[in-house]
């Protein structure tokens, strides 16, 4: 049976910081409110279901599935003022429940290129590692280069696999880890070419070994 998270007073409590999107100082700013969904809370499904269409070319969820991550995964809210801005989606590993998978990170249009993404994604793993998980893995096309230079040079990520066609979309997939005690990753020494033909190559965690 999967361990729940771990009970942490100060886990769940809102980060809060004022925000100033036009780095400006004439006014007050946005209150910059990261917020962990602790409970379901099926009134979100709207938003997330929106900002979901906002962030890809095609949609990620149902009414169901969202409604499954917010009871039985933990969800993360980047709120300014009153809008969600940015949710994070994490699901607990099945093999090692010291770990946790980003599902899903999306941030509204408008709100990007502004270094929200990093802090939004700094503050969940704060507060992951207040919870006790010691290690988080995501995935990323390899084609989204500034992505992948975010979560290696200024996160911390190391990749660890290359995932052949997972989603059944003729697109490769990366792999990323990160240990929440700082501890080294054992990475792939290089990301190999994908093979002529498309044949799926055999790597650590692709899948097909």
């Amino acid at each position: 049976m999967d361990k729940p998270y771990p009970a942490n007073p100060g886990a769940d409590a809102p980060h809060t910081e004022r925000y100033h999107l036009t780095r400006t100082t004439d006014n007050d700013g946005y209150a910059f409110v990261i917020q962990e969904v602790s409970q379901p809370d099926p009134t979100l499904i709207p938003a997330l279901t929106e900002l979901d269409l906002l962030t890809y070319s095609e949609p990620t969820f149902s009414r169901f599935t969202l409604g499954a991550i917010l009871r039985y995964g933990r969800v993360f809210l980047a709120r300014a003022d009153d809008l969600v801005i940015g949710a994070i989606h994490c699901l607990r590993s099945f093999e090692d429940t010291d770990e946790v998978t980003i599902f899903n990170m999306a941030l509204r249009p408008g709100w990007r290129g502004h270094g929200l993404g990093s802090r939004f994604l700094t503050a969940v793993l704060e507060k992951l590692r207040a919870h006790g998980i010691r290690a988080v893995t995501l995935q990323v096309a390899e084609n989204n280069h500034r992505a992948i230079s975010v979560y290696r040079e200024k996160m911390g990520f190391t990749v660890v696999a290359v995932h052949a066609d997972e989603y059944h979309s003729g697109q490769r997939y990366l792999m990323l880890r990160l240990h929440l005690d700082g501890s080294p990753v054992q990475g792939l020494g290089h990301v190999p070419a994908a093979p002529a033909g498309g044949a799926a190559p055999i790597l650590p965690g692709s899948g097909n070994n």
